[in-house]
This record gives C-alpha cells, structure tokens and sequence, in this order.
C-alpha cells in the first residue's frame, strides 16, 4: 500500500495529539484539530493550495478560539503561590540546623519552606527552637528568639 499525502495529514494529526498529551500546551492540539481537517480535504481531492489554506485557516480560527478558552478556564491560572515574602516578616518558624553567624550555618523552617538564616545580633540558636522572622534579605531571613 502507498501511502497518499490524506495518509501524511492523519498521521502528523495523531502525533501532535499524542504531543498534546506529553507537553499540554493546547498549541499542539490546535495543530492536531488543524492538520486532521486538512486530511479530510486532502481525501476529498483538493490541491496542495488549497489544503494549506485550509491548515493555516483551521490553525488560526483553533489557536483563536481554543486557547483563551481553555486558558481562562486552567487550574494552573487559578493557582497563583504566594510569593510576596513581606507577608512572612512577624511569621514563627523553627530551626531545623543551628544558627551560628560565625560557622556560616543556619536553616529553618517556614511556611513549608526551608531557608537560609541568620541572628539578629549574631547570637547562637539550637536547633528546634522558635524563632520569629523580623526581615528577609534576598533568600536569607533575619531571626530573632521567641
């Protein structure tokens, strides 16, 4: 069997679908939709010509379409971490390795997160303990004892 250029459209048809299901961009599914209507002209006997204006007409009216659509309607949207550090200034955390400004050590824990952290004044904090955040400079916090 020799393979017809309706054949080559189906065939890129379902590889961008099986594309779609790897990456979820919904580009790669408007491509898909695109190249699956222009096999279906190709089978019906059009020209080249026109089975590329009917690719890059199907292309647009599907990116157009679809993708503010689903956009709009995306859970990853809707999710949107707070990423607004001044929030956590006045927050408690623990201590999950000691803090010595002098050994250059010191981690802790807050909200979910662990951090770089130093003393207010320099002093030494055991592990386990609760601090309070009193500033955040760049990716280290500035901790005092509670």
């Amino acid at each position: 069997m020799e393979l017809e250029l309706w054949h080559i459209w189906l065939l890129l048809a379902v590889g961008l679908f099986v594309i779609e299901i790897f990456i979820s961009n919904f580009v790669s599914v408007c491509y898909g939709i695109a190249s699956l209507m222009t096999g279906i002209v190709s089978y019906l006997g059009f020209l080249i010509p026109e089975q590329l204006l009917v690719l890059i007409t199907c292309s647009v009216i599907c990116l157009l379409l679809l993708k503010p659509y689903i956009t709009k309607h995306s859970i990853s949207k809707r999710y949107q971490p707070n990423n607004d550090h001044k929030n956590l200034i006045g927050k408690e955390a623990i201590v999950m390795e000691e803090i010595n400004d002098r050994k250059k050590t010191g981690r802790v824990v807050l909200s979910g997160s662990t951090w770089k952290a130093k003393s207010q004044f320099g002093e030494i904090i055991a592990k386990d303990s609760f601090v309070k955040v009193l500033n955040i400079d760049y990716s280290v916090i500035i901790v005092k004892t509670i």
